[in-house]
């Protein structure tokens, strides 16, 4: 590589793998070693057990006949933490950059860790069997969240990037920012109020750790993530409008007429509001008119479309099927977390 009009060659034992980055805004080389175990004299939180990339940092000194960088430090490392909410839970070991900050929901006067001591299935079997009990959510505790960012430290992580439900249905971005800014000089945490829910949620999540793996910046992630967040949207209808009635996102007339008629508003969740786009009857009916409001969406834009399924594992197949027909979207299925349920 080139630095600064000079041309240099790391020092370093050739049996190892070596890839060398060199960031745009500054004149940093990282250079990562694949092997744990060779250099663990360099660091003080690095071990053989956790796997991810070790890396020597070396800062580019002036005078320009400098031949050998000196002075090498640990790398700002980044992790990015998705809340619970984002149906991350079946994909979260797949990437060792990933870790999930839990919601909790209340049922029975017992409080669970979303996903964790209460898997998705469970509760809409709670659900379809005590349709009369009412759940409730809160947001992670700041002591929770406090904890979280002390561990990603210990670990060696600088920076943080954390993508978060909507905020207009949660106060878990609040939460979170709060604790940011109380951590601030122990470690760098970005807040991404992502203005959705569910795999839309944590597409952005998804996205930030391609970014990271390839070598961008933190910041220039976060940026990029933020330009994204009018695009996403979730499209969807439910099977049963007894919770929908409850709800406060449709106005007293409708709530009546959906009860009445038993019909299946088609509803659209974008920035954090929800708005109607379409009705069904009967179930057949429903899945029709949620395929067409798709095609409508999409018509002429290239998307990412991701399928969601609150407990009825068949009928969502129904729907995937239905949409492939008419569009040619092929979707991955990912359940609703008991939160967002």
């Amino acid at each position: 590589p080139i630095l600064a009009g000079r041309r240099f060659r790391p020092r370093v034992p050739q049996r190892n793998p070596v890839i060398c980055t060199i960031s745009r805004q500054k004149c940093d080389i990282h250079i990562y070693f694949e092997n744990l175990t060779v250099y663990t004299r360099f660091y003080t939180r690095l071990s053989p057990h956790n796997p991810l990339p070790s890396a020597l940092f070396f800062q580019y000194h002036t005078p320009p006949h400098t031949t050998m960088l000196d002075n090498y430090r640990l790398p700002a490392r980044c992790a990015v933490v998705a809340t619970s909410t984002s149906s991350l839970d079946e994909i979260a070991s797949d990437d060792d950059l990933l870790y999930i900050l839990r919601l909790n929901i209340h049922m029975d006067g017992i409080v669970y860790s979303d996903g964790l001591d209460l898997h998705p299935d469970a509760f809409y079997l709670w659900q379809m069997e005590t349709p009369d009990d009412a759940a409730t959510t809160s947001p992670p505790e700041e002591k929770t969240i406090r904890r979280q960012f002390a561990e990603l430290r210990d670990l060696g992580y600088r920076e943080v990037i954390v993508t978060t439900l909507s905020g207009k249905i949660s106060g878990a971005a609040d939460i979170i920012r709060k604790v940011a800014v109380e951590m601030a000089r122990e470690i760098t945490v970005y807040v991404v109020d992502t203005g959705t829910a569910c795999m839309p949620e944590g597409h952005f999540a998804l996205e930030a750790l391609k970014l990271l793996h390839l070598g961008f910046a933190p910041a220039d992630i976060v940026a990029h993530l933020e330009r994204l967040k009018p695009t996403a949207e979730i499209i969807f209808s439910v099977h049963n409008t007894r919770q929908l009635r409850r709800q406060s996102h449709l106005n007293p007339t409708e709530k009546f007429f959906a009860g009445l008629l038993d019909l299946k508003p088609v509803l659209r969740f974008r920035d954090g509001e929800f708005s109607r786009l379409d009705v069904g009857r009967k179930t057949e009916n429903t899945l029709d008119a949620l395929v067409d409001a798709v095609k409508k969406q999409t018509h002429g834009k290239h998307v990412r479309a991701y399928g969601l399924y609150g407990g009825n594992r068949d009928l969502y197949e129904q729907l995937a099927q239905k949409l492939k027909d008419k569009t040619g979207l092929k979707m991955t299925g990912f359940p609703i977390s008991p939160v967002i349920g």
